[in-house]
């Protein structure tokens, strides 16, 4: 994820010696806010592999588990960007340790939760703590340290989401498996209160206090970003099980009204002079729109394939949560090795790389789909096992570089809070991806395992994915070349 001051807070030019000593005693802060990123990320992860469980032991339909990852992401898209400006304007450490604490809340709620309803409101206090705590991770890098170790605490960054991936889906899924404690469950969210809780002690005391430019907030924004993402994605999370009914149908309606009006206000508090949540001009910038529907095509995908995995190898491939964990590491790992191979791919490859990745992921989903219309009564886990490390590889060729392409052809004034839009639309995509593929794959009932129900819904969600793959791959390739002459001629 990348945060939207980046790169705008001009660095102060200070004797050598200051800064070497600026940087050393910034090493244990790193540690902690590193953690605090793996904490946000991990908990997204940490709950999909579970999700079967949980709808079985709170007796919740399955139609209605997609709400459990809206409800993290949709706060979270939706004040991300507010959430980087208070620490800009209050001071990011102070928001660091704000939400770490309000992080350990809401992951205690969640603990205690006595039903499904309940559990969904404190998803969505998790989400708006983490849109609280994230921003602050790169914030804080970007003020304390300079130079090469600046891009090696950026390289820790993205290996701790790669990390957290990996981790996130294991524990979760050996937590539901044997039922740790007794909690069933809830043990997943337990260690998760401590964790955050301790963040936020080390974080007083470890972690420096930056600020940033102070701006003043687009609370009317915020508000009017989250009406049309809850009126997508509560009829979308809903709508299949319950038949669709009318309400379905004018909410879907309805936010087509809604995002015109989020965009004629955000227009008119730029015009006034004042920063908007997600300001218009940017999307005069051509580098920009192409890049922003590759992201969002890219991250429906994405989050499509996190809420569905989960419950093909468990409800179609008939595997336990910690079976389905194991499987999906080699995923994650395969993610996160690529990770680090990035850096030099995009020296050497430039665009193409986003480029390749999209083409992998495309070739692996249709492979997947197909496979399951015609082999679904004999395929296993463990069968599916190299598309599975292929699809990790694609996403990390694709979710890594695609934030520097876009913001590496922006101007240097623009590039932060391109970052910012670029950072909603990520979570934006995740959370309508999980939702859209969700109302897919439970618009039918599937049956036992290896049933003809599951193999054709499964075929239907990969087949989606790949054709999103398709358009990130199309939309990363149009004036590629035009965009490289431009960036190299600077």
């Amino acid at each position: 994820m990348t945060d939207e001051r980046l790169l705008t807070r001009p660095l102060r030019r200070t004797p050598r010696p200051a800064t070497r000593e600026r940087t050393r005693s910034g090493v244990p802060g790193l540690v902690v806010i590193l953690a605090g990123a793996f904490l946000a990320t991990g908990s997204f992860f940490v709950i999909n592999v579970a999700l079967p469980t949980i709808g079985l032991q709170l007796g919740a339909d399955p139609g209605l588990l997609p709400l459990l990852v809206a409800g993290y992401s949709t706060p979270y898209a939706a004040l991300l960007v507010a959430g980087g400006r208070l620490g800009d304007r209050y001071g990011r450490r102070r928001m660091f340790v704000t939400g770490a604490a309000a992080f350990a809340v809401g992951t205690l709620c969640c603990t205690i939760a006595p039903d499904f309803w309940t559990l969904v409101a404190a998803r969505l206090l998790q989400g708006s703590a983490a849109a609280l705590l994230t921003p602050q991770v790169l914030g804080t890098i970007q003020a304390s340290f300079s130079g090469a170790a600046r891009q090696r605490a950026i390289a820790w960054f993205g290996s701790t989401l790669g990390l957290a991936a990996a981790g996130g889906q294991l524990l979760g899924g050996v937590i539901a498996e044997y039922d740790l404690g007794g909690l069933g469950w809830r043990a997943i969210f337990l260690p998760l209160v401590f964790v955050a809780a301790l963040l936020a002690l080390l974080a007083i005391r470890l972690v420096p206090e930056t600020t940033g430019q102070a701006v003043k907030i687009d609370i009317l924004g915020a508000a009017l970003l989250a009406l049309p993402l809850v009126l997508l994605l509560l009829p979308l999370s809903l709508g299949a099980r319950l038949g669709w009914p009318l309400w379905t149908w004018l909410s879907l309606a309805a936010a087509v009204p809604a995002v015109l009006i989020f965009v004629a206000v955000e227009r008119r508090i730029e015009a006034a002079g004042r920063v908007p949540l997600l300001p218009p001009s940017l999307f005069a910038l051509r580098p920009f729109r192409r890049g922003l529907v590759t992201a969002l095509a890219f991250f429906l995908g994405l989050g499509g394939f996190f809420l569905v995995i989960g419950f093909v190898l468990q409800g179609g491939l008939g595997l336990g949560p910690l079976g389905a964990a194991l499987v999906l590491t080699p995923y994650a790992l395969s993610f996160l090795a690529c990770s680090l191979i990035i850096p030099w791919l995009v020296r050497r490859f430039a665009g193409r790389v986003i480029i390749a990745g999209a083409a992998i992921l495309v070739v692996v989903n249709l492979i997947i789909a197909v496979r399951s219309l015609l082999t679904y009564p004999t395929l296993s886990g463990v069968a599916l096992l190299p598309e599975l490390i292929m699809l990790g590889v694609g996403q990390s060729l694709v979710m890594i570089p695609v934030f520097g392409q876009v913001l590496a052809q922006l101007p240097a004034e623009r590039a932060g809070t391109a970052a910012g839009v670029l950072t909603t639309t990520q979570q934006i995509g995740i959370a309508l991806g999980a939702a859209a593929f969700g109302a897919v794959l439970f618009a039918a009932p599937h049956g036992p395992a290896h049933s003809p129900g599951w193999a054709w819904l499964t075929a239907a969600v990969f087949a989606g994915m790949a054709v999103l793959a398709g358009i990130t791959a199309i939309c990363a390739g149009v004036g590629r070349r035009g965009d490289e002459r431009r960036m190299n001629g600077r």
